[in-house]
């Protein structure tokens, strides 16, 4: 399902300022881009995106409200993300969980969002914080997916399997700037490279699509459980 926070035309909806309930439902590996910040050096940014669905806000269409926010995919403690899910969590990171977190486990994770417009009008993610009564595992009306770079290339690198497929899916519902990113990344290229040697100079494009789709299944927890 595609985000809902924006359209075009007279029916361009975005989300209003305020603070929100939220639900991540999806999360996407964009890779890593040479990107430059005014006039500084040009540097590798690896990137992730965050999703979430506000189910007290709805659209024109019925639909819950989307939004989401880039990050750099990093927890280094002046990060962006590192700040976020701190805030969100409601309490630190532990030495073990820095060396390796899962993002994953934020899928389906509740939260309240601060929500402010660009001066262009668009909708921004300013702050996270953990909900009264604490973070919950919950439903959501979208799919609650994860978007692998890493299964995903290995789909034009010759290693072509079923994860690499399910990575076709979620590409194909991703938005177009979205993917534009993800085709223009350092891995994409390594991969197609793989692949061309592997074919002996000719590249694979995108191999059936799978059907299947997976989802997220729910977990209870306890009114004092984090799940993340």
């Amino acid at each position: 399902m595609g985000l809902t926070a924006t359209s075009s035309g007279d029916d361009f909806e975005v989300v209003p300022v305020g603070t929100h309930s939220a639900i991540c439902y999806k999360l996407a590996e964009a890779g890593t881009r040479e990107e430059q910040f005014q006039d500084d050096a040009p540097k590798k940014r690896k990137s992730v995106f965050m999703f979430w669905e506000l189910p007290a806000l709805r659209t024109k269409n019925d639909q819950p409200f989307s939004i989401f926010k880039q990050y750099t995919l990093s927890l280094n403690e002046n990060a962006a993300l590192h700040k976020d899910l701190k805030s969100w969590r409601g309490k630190s990171f532990t030495e073990e969980e820095l060396k390796g977190f899962d993002l994953t486990n934020i899928l389906g994770v509740s939260c309240d969002l601060e929500v402010a417009h660009t001066v262009n009008g668009k909708a921004k993610v300013v702050s996270i914080f953990k909900p009264d009564g604490g973070a919950k595992k919950v439903a959501t009306v979208n799919d609650q997916v994860a978007f692998d770079l890493d299964e995903y290339c290995k789909e034009f690198s010759g290693e072509s399997c079923e994860s690499s497929k399910a990575a076709c899916d979620v590409f194909a519902d991703l938005p177009v700037f979205l993917c534009d990113m993800i085709d223009a990344s350092f891995e994409m290229a390594a991969a197609h490279a793989k692949g061309s040697k592997a074919d002996g100079g000719l590249v694979k494009g995108l191999a059936a699509i799978s059907s299947t789709t997976q989802h997220v299944a729910e977990d209870q927890f306890g009114d004092d459980d984090i799940p993340f």
